[in-house]
């Protein structure tokens, strides 16, 4: 079963309404939390990025979809990967998300997470995080846990 816009917008808005709660992913989110050398992020970045992964794990709940990151060196190699996409794609958002959206399983997610997380023109009111650099970083690590998440198992 695919994730549909009707469920994230369902599950926003109970996460609005405050009733949305993290706890059982807690252990697959801490991976949001870790320091980053080059990139500072603040703890309202955290917050903001605990509450999307937040949606996007439970939307893959309740289409049967999430398991347990067992493996958090996956999750390293998954970033990875996507900071690689990235640079293939010489720095240029656009032409990279174009290149990961092409084969992800989940497409309406990805559209969910890259326009709450990355920068764009149509940020009116500035950026969702405190820097492009949070941004983008809080975005591959997302993608990287949605990657190992969805991953098929071989």
């Amino acid at each position: 079963m695919k994730v549909t816009d009707e469920l994230i917008d369902q599950i926003l808005e109970q996460g609005e309404n405050q009733n949305l709660d993290p706890t059982p992913y807690m252990e697959s989110l801490k991976y949001l939390l870790l320091e980053d050398e080059d990139v500072k992020m603040e703890e309202e970045d955290h917050a903001h990025l605990i509450f999307i992964g937040t949606v996007c794990l439970e939307s893959l709940r309740r289409t049967d979809q999430y398991k347990e990151i067992e493996d958090e060196e996956m999750l390293f190699d998954m970033e990875e990967a996507n900071w690689e996409a990235l640079e293939a794609s010489d720095g240029d958002l656009d032409n990279f998300y174009d290149r990961i959206a092409e084969d992800f399983p989940e497409e309406g997610l990805l559209e969910f997470l890259a326009f709450s997380i990355l920068p764009s023109d149509e940020d009116e009111d500035g950026p969702l995080l405190s820097s492009e650099d949070a941004q983008v970083l809080g975005f591959m690590r997302l993608k990287a846990m949605l990657d190992a998440i969805l991953l098929p198992v071989i």
